[in-house]
């Protein structure tokens, strides 16, 4: 999810309707002004869509602030960070019960003013899912400048599923009852997901191919993340692999061509697919020596936590004795 340098004039202030949606802050909270103004923007999106308006966390503003601060310090736009962690696993060392809610993330870089970091997100259909996302209750945002790195200004928003500390809101900053009524939703009562989050439901796929004996040819299947948790390409027990079904976990070294093992065929063409996204996964194979008819079937995984949904995902590799060309990709349902 990356965003390219914008060159933009000063930031916003909070101006307009944008007041009425100025985050309710916990006392340790520490958004600044700026951050606030992302948060309110980002709140009256919600609320104009009929979403519920989204609680400053201070352990999701910790997270935040770190990762655009490690961002601009160690040169780099990434969601996993260099340390090796993604972002439930930032939340969640930030003090956020990250492992057992929803949770989401939003980067961007380069982007001088509130309003173009939220343009950006709204106009990138990933990072719109995230932000119009039902599940979320929870929001942290940070914000830097680092001098000399590649894009300057850093953004973070960390989402979450639950609101995890209710504080008194500071006197200075205290609102009547009844205005706050108006603006915010009271914090949905969540029922944490009873299963490891992962989940996906089949999107598309390249048609049934035919080849030639001993030839090679590429097919993909698009998934949807259907889950409450981020599918990370390398990162351990989080990577959504392309595995065998029927059986499932069977080896197929009849089929393999530079898979990852034998029952593993791949990993998303992504680094990062998060909730609601869709993430694909191209694979070549090599059609056996025998002409005829033979079937693969199909199943996502991510290893160390969880087979996803078995939605009878299968390939028919059409083999014929002699060369004979395949016909194009193409996606349809």
């Amino acid at each position: 999810m990356r965003f390219t340098a914008a060159t933009m004039a000063s930031v916003l202030a909070v101006v307009g309707v944008l007041g009425s949606f100025a985050p309710l802050l916990a006392e340790g909270a520490g958004l600044d002004g700026v951050e606030q103004d992302l948060v309110a923007r980002i709140n009256a999106f919600r609320a104009a869509r009929g979403l519920a308006t989204l609680t400053v966390s201070d352990t999701l503003t910790a997270a935040a602030k770190w990762m655009s601060a490690d961002m601009g310090a160690r040169n780099y736009f990434a969601h996993t960070s260099l340390d090796g962690r993604s972002p439930t696993q930032r939340m969640f060392d930030a003090g956020y019960p990250a492992f057992g809610t929803w949770t989401g993330e939003d980067l961007a870089a380069g982007y001088t003013t509130t309003a173009d970091v939220l343009n950006g997100w709204i106009n990138s259909p990933a990072h719109y899912a995230v932000l119009v996302n039902p599940q979320y209750h929870a929001i942290g945002v940070g914000h830097g400048y680092t001098t000399g790195s590649t894009y300057g200004w850093y953004w973070t928003a960390d989402f979450g599923g639950v609101v995890d500390v209710v504080r008194a809101v500071p006197a200075a900053r205290a609102v009547t009852t009844a205005s706050v009524q108006s603006h915010y939703a009271t914090p949905a009562q969540v029922a944490l997901p009873p299963d490891s989050g992962y989940h996906a439901s089949w999107s598309a796929q390249s048609p049934d191919p035919v080849v030639a004996a001993g030839e090679r040819t590429t097919l993909v299947v698009a998934l949807t993340n259907t889950g409450s948790r981020g599918w990370y390409r390398g990162v351990a027990d989080q990577q959504a692999n392309l595995g065998t079904s029927e059986p499932q976990d069977a080896e197929r070294p009849d089929l393999a061509a530079d898979w990852l093992s034998a029952n593993r065929l791949t990993s998303t063409t992504t680094e990062y697919v998060g909730p609601g996204e869709v993430g694909w996964f191209e694979f070549t194979l090599r059609a056996p020596i025998t002409a005829g008819d033979y079937r693969l079937g199909l199943r996502g995984v991510v290893d160390g936590a969880a087979w996803l949904e078995d939605d009878g995902i299968f390939f028919v590799i059409h083999v014929l004795p002699s060369i004979a060309a395949s016909g194009s990709l193409s996606f349809v349902r």
